[in-house]
Order: C-alpha cells, then structure tokens, then sequence
C-alpha cells in the first residue's frame, strides 16, 4: 500500500488552514487505507516539519527552543491545553531530534498530536504554493518508505 493522492489532498488542505475541505476529504477517505497510508503521511510530514523547524545548518536546537514551541502553541487557543500535552508533544520532538524518548501515549493520541505540531511548524514557514508542494511530495515519499 502507498500513500494516495486523496491522502495528500486532505494534508494539503489541512496545512493550507482549510479545514472545512479537510474534514471533507477525510470523511471521504477509505478508512483502512487512511489507517496505514494517511497516518504514514502524517508521521512523515512530521518528521520533516521537525527537522526543518529545529535542526539548522547541521546544528540541532536547544532543549528550551522546543520547550518554547511547544508553549506558544498551547496558548494560541483557550482549547490548546487540553488539546496538547506539553510533555508528550515535547518528548516527540525532542525524540526524533535524538535528545531523548517519546513518553507512552496511545497511537490516536500521538497523531493527533503530530497534525496539530506539524499545522504549527508549517503554518510559521508560511510556504507559498511550490514550497508546500515540494515539502508533501518529500513527505509522501519519505512515508511510503515507512510503509514498506
């Protein structure tokens, strides 16, 4: 299974701030499909927006600058803390920086916590179209490795 042009579709519209076009297309997608190749995606996009975010010119953020992130994103809306769990979205960061361990959460709970940090990392670079296009197609890619 690959990740679906439907799949990057309902991402794109996501990370463009749509979100009545988003909860459409994901109400459209094939829910096993979207189970392995939309949560791939997701994982992968991720991962992208947190090396591009915190890892510069080679050198890797500090431990406070993601700390920061992470509490600017929770105070953009009274729903954010209940929303996010500082310590968790910190832990996943830092983890795929290597500079420590993601802490136990539920498979549910941590994608819902990758789209809102990834909305939030993309949503500062403030891509223009081909920008945005590039990074999904980098993402796409880097999450049909992961599916194989």
């Amino acid at each position: 299974m690959r990740v679906t042009d439907d799949q990057v579709a309902t991402l794109r519209a996501q990370l463009k701030g749509n979100l009545t076009e988003h909860r459409r297309l994901l109400r459209e997608l094939d829910p096993d499909e979207a189970n392995v190749g939309y949560a791939a995606l997701i994982a992968a996009a991720f991962i992208e927006a947190a090396e591009r975010r915190f890892i510069r010119n080679g050198k890797t953020a500090d431990e406070s600058e993601v700390i920061e992130f992470v509490a600017r994103v929770r105070e953009t809306d009274d729903e954010m803390p209940e929303i996010i769990n500082p310590e968790l979205a910190e832990s996943m960061i830092l983890h795929l920086l290597e500079k420590g361990t993601t802490i136990e959460a539920d498979e549910n709970t941590k994608l819902g916590h990758q789209i809102v940090l990834l909305t939030f990392m993309i949503g500062e670079e403030k891509l223009n179209e081909s920008e945005l296009e590039e990074f999904l197609s980098s993402a796409r890619s880097l999450a049909d490795e992961l599916i194989e």
